[in-house]
């Protein structure tokens, strides 16, 4: 089969792997009114997935060894159009019920595609991953620029504006049908049952700390950020905008890194630039939400770039094998997770307490720091199980 058609395939199952989630940002104070949950409510929506992320995580290997990695991945995206369909009906258990759904569904994807790649690829582990993480910024560009679009050009109220995003599900699968069929009967997945020996590993820790930063800051700034800037006196479209031009900027960074990552014996050089890059933008933010925000968005979008594509291909250059690339694979999804599962209902409890966007964003502003530390260690031309030795290629 082509590597042009399972490199697009790649991309649009992982472009498929956010939208659920962050199509509901420029959304929600538009859900807020209408179902009367509080900031800390509303912002479980976007912590829920988390949970579900760290609880499924475990499993998901094994669901993939059982039916194999092309099927479960398929699977994933029925699953995510039900959820999607499933949040069009008009109450809090439906919402927070679908929500679940395309959880589910997300951490199917989450686990499988990258664990696809490092056995279907091994030689181009760097592109294949740099296209994986481009598709995980393409989704929330498309979702944070064109749902409030998409809104007011179908008429439709906001539940059916995040469902428009099922039809980006059916793509996906449509697309990955022609892998489905060429599909791999062995399995190919190594079990987690021994992901404990990596609990004891300092280096592990820091490439789960490192990635449960990246995806708290992610998540938190796509449920919150379009109403930090709408707060300060952004238009609620133009507010969406400059949500999409991060995730539109990350994208050739996100591509880029890995690449680069796979090329040099140390990675600290970019896990610390994307960190920079992202105090710089949030500090901007902080001290001049409306001068220059433009430019807040571009240094936030480079620094979530590099800093995803370097999260991702972390797990497998700081592994000897892959099994226990298959352990921190598992160690990471499951611990880091669960650490970045209070970061929206967080900050969106803290506004509730402080009423006022400054004490969120001055947090976030911490965690980069602590980002940045694990970054030193994490980017070291080291492998999980030893003191010295060169990193996977």
């Amino acid at each position: 089969m082509s590597l042009v058609v399972v490199g697009v395939a790649i991309v649009l199952i992982a472009t498929n792997l956010r939208p659920a989630i962050t199509a509901l940002s420029p959304l929600l104070p538009q859900a807020q009114v209408e179902t009367g949950f509080s900031a800390g409510v509303i912002g479980l929506l976007t912590t829920v997935p988390m949970v579900v992320f760290a609880i499924m995580s475990g499993w998901v290997p094994g669901i993939g060894h059982r039916i194999g990695l092309e099927v479960a991945i398929a699977a994933s995206m029925v699953l995510l159009v039900v959820g999607f369909l499933l949040r069009l009906a008009p109450s809090g258990f439906a919402l927070f019920g679908g929500t679940v759904v395309v959880s589910v569904a997300i951490s199917v994807g989450n686990v499988l595609l990258p664990t696809l790649v490092k056995r279907d690829h091994p030689g181009r582990v760097g592109l294949m991953t740099g296209l994986y993480t481009m598709g995980l910024n393409i989704g929330p560009a498309l979702a944070a620029g064109l749902t409030i679009p998409l809104q007011g050009l179908t008429g439709v109220g906001w539940r059916g504006a995040l469902a428009w995003w099922a039809v980006l599900a059916g793509i996906g699968l449509l697309c990955w049908v022609p892998v489905l069929r060429h599909r791999t009967r062995s399995a190919g997945t190594a079990a987690c049952r021994s992901m404990h020996a990596m609990l004891r590993e300092p280096l592990a820790w820091a490439v789960t700390v490192y990635f449960a930063l990246l995806f708290l800051v992610f998540y938190t700034v796509s449920a919150w950020l379009p109403t930090i800037l709408v707060d300060a006196g952004l238009g609620v479209a133009t507010a969406g905008t400059m949500l999409s031009a991060i995730s539109v900027v990350a994208i050739p960074f996100a591509l880029l890194s890995p690449i680069l990552a796979g090329r040099t014996r140390s990675q600290v050089w970019l896990s610390t630039l994307g960190t920079g890059l992202l105090l710089a933008g949030f500090l901007g933010v902080l001290l001049a939400p409306l001068d220059g925000t433009l430019l807040w968005m571009v240094l936030l979008g480079i620094g979530q770039g590099v800093t995803t594509g370097v999260c991702f291909v972390l797990i497998v250059l700081r592994s000897p094998d892959a099994e226990r690339a298959a352990q921190l694979a598992a160690m990471t999804q499951t611990v880091g997770y669960v650490l970045a599962a209070g970061g929206p209902w967080s900050v969106g409890a803290l506004h509730d307490l402080l009423d006022s966007w400054t004490g969120p964003l001055v947090l976030l502003i911490a965690l980069v720091f602590v980002q940045l530390s694990t970054g030193l260690i994490a980017g070291r031309d080291r492998q999980v199980g030893s003191t010295t030795g060169r990193a996977i290629r």
